[in-house]
C-alpha cells in the first residue's frame, strides 16, 4: 500500500495529520485551492481547442455529452467521500460556462472567415 504521506510530499503538501495549527492547515488548503486553480487553467485551454471540432451551436451544447460529464463528475465525488451535490453543481456550473466560451469563441472564428 502506498504510504498517504508520501503521496502528499511528492505533491508538495503536507498530510492533514501532520498540520500542528489552523494557520498551517489554512496554509496547505490555499496550496491545494492554487493547485486546483492552476489544473482548472489547464482545462480551460483544451476547451478553447476543442471548438476546432465543433462547428455549430448542437455540437458546442451536446446536451448528452453535457449530462454524462456532470454524472460522472458526481459519481467520482461520490466515490472520494465528496458531497455529490456539491460537485453536480460546480459541474454543472463550470460545463455551462464552458459552453458560453465555446459559443464566443465560434462567433469570433464565424465573423473573421
Amino acid at each position: 500500500m502506498i504510504n498517504k504521506v508520501l503521496i502528499y510530499r511528492v505533491m508538495g503538501f503536507k498530510a492533514p495529520e501532520e498540520c500542528q495549527s489552523l494557520e498551517e492547515i489554512r496554509n496547505e488548503i490555499d496550496k491545494i485551492d492554487e493547485h486546483i486553480i492552476s489544473l482548472f487553467s489547464e482545462r480551460h485551454k483544451y476547451v478553447e481547442e476543442i471548438v476546432r471540432f465543433k462547428h455549430d451551436k448542437d455540437a458546442i451544447i451536446a446536451q448528452e455529452r453535457k449530462e454524462q460529464v456532470i454524472l460522472q463528475r458526481k459519481k467520482w465525488a461520490e466515490l472520494k467521500g465528496l458531497n455529490a451535490a456539491t460537485f453536480e453543481k460546480i459541474y454543472t456550473l463550470l460545463v455551462n460556462s464552458n459552453i458560453e466560451h465555446e459559443m464566443e469563441l465560434l462567433r469570433k472564428i464565424k465573423n473573421n472567415v
